[in-house]
């Protein structure tokens, strides 16, 4: 029997069925009917194009014609997606099924180039290296998704205004430009943004309405998620933290790094550190001459820490949060218990506020990306829908 359905009914009905089947299967066609509440002849229906599109299969060979309690399996290997996290120091690959599990992982350090152009060039020459040694068909590629430093405009692609540590990374239309060389959708946004997508779907986040995430790394960043919604702003700069001043002589000195990045960033520690030592030191081996007792590095990092308290707590005023994530490489050295002795002298009942470290750190953001991706080139797959992300 042929069921005709009004499109719209159809199409809301056939996204039930098929986020059931991933979400529960695998499961009989039966028991998807008793679920969903949808009669058995529209499930029958619905599975039969499901099918034929290649996003469930039937446990039960084609060739047999007995189906009655056979089990839907989703197909989540049926196609896999690309996602990149670019940052100053290294760029994570991550290969994802359209379940959203990463089903492998690529590093490189950060190119050093001095164009843009090249910068594309090289990355999309190490996508297809990549995908390469996995081994999957090229043609069950099914999006690119790019989580990059910068304001991002999510629709259309582009990085607005780019960051300091990536080359000519300003006005780059990222979405054309992979578009181009690989043919599928391609999905771009902020990295910290995309680590707070991460967090929400699969760390420290999840069941939470109200958090902030702070990226510490290279540069400095935040993502803001109030009552459910992820927050972009009124041209997708919500969240850059970095440009927060805290002294007044800050007003007359501008700074296209900003003044709190300066202070309570990896590059800006070291460029600190310079200063006084004359000598390069990465931001760890601040932290480490800071436990060993060295009278300047002490200086530096309690400088360090006390910005972000004061950020932290600007932020808690402003946003009232549930939740404050760090994540970034210098988090690891960071003393947890004395930035919450010093955020705590300022809260009260109603302000009080946990503060912890991501355990997934440079994961969320290819998870988060990896997600934002599939929303897009897969709108009937749901993930996280009781938040609002775009």
């Amino acid at each position: 029997m042929e069921v005709h359905l009004p499109s719209t009914i159809r199409r809301m009905n056939k996204e039930i069925v098929l986020n059931t089947i991933k979400d529960m299967g695998p499961i009989a066609r039966t028991d998807i009917a008793k679920e969903t509440g949808i009669t058995k002849a529209t499930v029958s229906d619905i599975v039969k194009t499901l099918i034929e599109e290649k996003l469930i299969f039937d446990e039960k060979d084609d060739a047999d014609l007995s189906k009655r309690g056979t089990r839907l399996h989703f197909a989540k290997n049926a196609a896999f997606g690309i996602a990149v996290d670019l940052g100053g120091t290294t760029l994570h690959f991550g290969q994802f099924n359209l379940a959203g599990e990463c089903i492998a992982k690529h590093t490189v350090a950060t190119y050093k180039h001095q164009s843009s152009r090249e910068f594309l060039d090289h990355m999309a020459t190490d996508i297809k290296d990549f995908i390469e040694s996995t081994r999957q068909p090229a043609n069950r590629l099914a999006f690119i998704s790019i989580a990059t430093p910068g304001i991002v405009d999510p629709s259309c692609g582009m990085v607005l205004e780019g960051s300091p540590n990536l080359p000519e990374w300003k006005n780059i239309d990222l979405r054309q430009y992979f578009s181009n060389v690989f043919q599928v959708p391609v999905t771009v946004e902020n990295d910290v943004r995309a680590a707070l997508v991460g967090e929400m779907y699969a760390g420290a986040l999840q069941n939470l309405n109200s958090a902030v995430l702070i990226g510490i790394g290279t540069g400095l960043g935040s993502a803001i998620l109030i009552d459910g919604k992820l927050i972009r702003g009124a041209r997708n700069a919500a969240g850059e933290i970095g440009y927060m001043l805290f002294q007044q002589h800050h007003l007359y000195t501008p700074s296209d790094k900003g003044h709190f990045e300066i202070i309570c960033s990896g590059s800006g520690l070291e460029a600190a550190a310079l200063k006084i030592f004359d000598k390069k030191l990465t931001a760890k081996e601040v932290f480490e001459m800071s436990v060993e007792g060295d009278i300047q590095a002490c200086h530096l990092v309690s400088r360090f820490e006390e910005h972000l308290a004061l950020g932290i707590l600007n932020i808690i005023s402003l946003l009232n949060p549930e939740k404050i994530l760090l994540m970034g490489g210098l988090t690891q050295s960071l003393s947890l218990e004395g930035l919450n002795a010093k955020v705590g002298l300022h809260t009260t009942d109603v302000t009080d506020v946990t503060i912890e470290i991501s355990t997934l750190q440079h994961q969320s953001a290819l998870q988060g990306i990896a997600i934002l991706g599939l929303k897009q080139a897969y709108p009937s797959l749901q993930y996280m829908n009781d938040k609002q992300l775009y």
